[in-house]
């Protein structure tokens, strides 16, 4: 096997930290990511994190964007195995609410919650922020194509994704998201009949 390059080693360093920082928010909360532990968790010297991430600031800003295009990325891979037909909605506003059911956003509300008191923070945030609203539209042109064309579309995807939100918060209280499902199943006919109504109506 031929030795990697420099850059190659540079980049797979990077890329070990910010696995490791993700890993931290995950598994500990935001309190956790510090360089010296995000470091020790990667298998990489102090001296190789700070190469990359000078500041904890740094790192933080890094993981979270890296972890916003996991989330997107996983979200975009799991479109290719919905129905298609009048199953469809149902099946899109599943798959919409298990991704903000995941362990990824769980980790996303914990920096949202300490962007409360920290500027720094919620500036990085919000930029995150915009950057997944984007991209969740765009998501959402293949997830719901019935709806897609009409007027009310970017209400209809607020409305969901606005609910879908709501409920995850409900696992900060009670983890292993059984109150999230119980509410979810309820909610999810509610939200696919605003979608249904608006569908009706633009082929009317």
């Amino acid at each position: 096997m031929p030795r990697r390059s420099q850059a190659e080693r540079s980049a797979a360093t990077r890329e070990a930290l910010l696995d490791a920082a993700i890993e931290c928010l995950i598994d500990e909360g935001y309190a956790s990511v510090t360089t010296s532990a995000v470091a020790v968790r990667a298998g990489v010297s102090r001296g190789a994190h700070l190469h990359h991430f000078q500041t904890r600031n740094a790192l933080v800003a890094a993981a979270v964007e890296a972890l916003a295009q996991r989330w997107l990325g996983e979200l975009r891979e799991a479109t290719a195995g919905l129905p298609e037909g009048p199953d469809r909605t149902l099946a899109g506003l599943d798959l919409l609410w298990a991704h903000y059911a995941s362990p990824l956003y769980q980790g996303a509300l914990d920096l949202w919650t300490d962007a409360r008191s920290d500027d720094e923070l919620r500036a990085i945030l919000l930029e995150v922020e915009r950057f997944l609203d984007r991209e969740t539209l765009e998501v959402a042109h293949v997830l719901f194509p019935e709806v897609a064309g009409t007027d009310e579309f970017e209400e209809l995807i607020q409305f969901a994704v606005a609910t879908v939100r709501g409920l995850a918060t409900l696992d900060l209280l009670h983890p292993g998201g059984e109150r999230n499902r119980q509410q979810w199943a309820h909610c999810r006919l509610r939200v696919a009949a605003q979608f249904s109504s608006t569908a009706s109506s633009s082929t009317a």
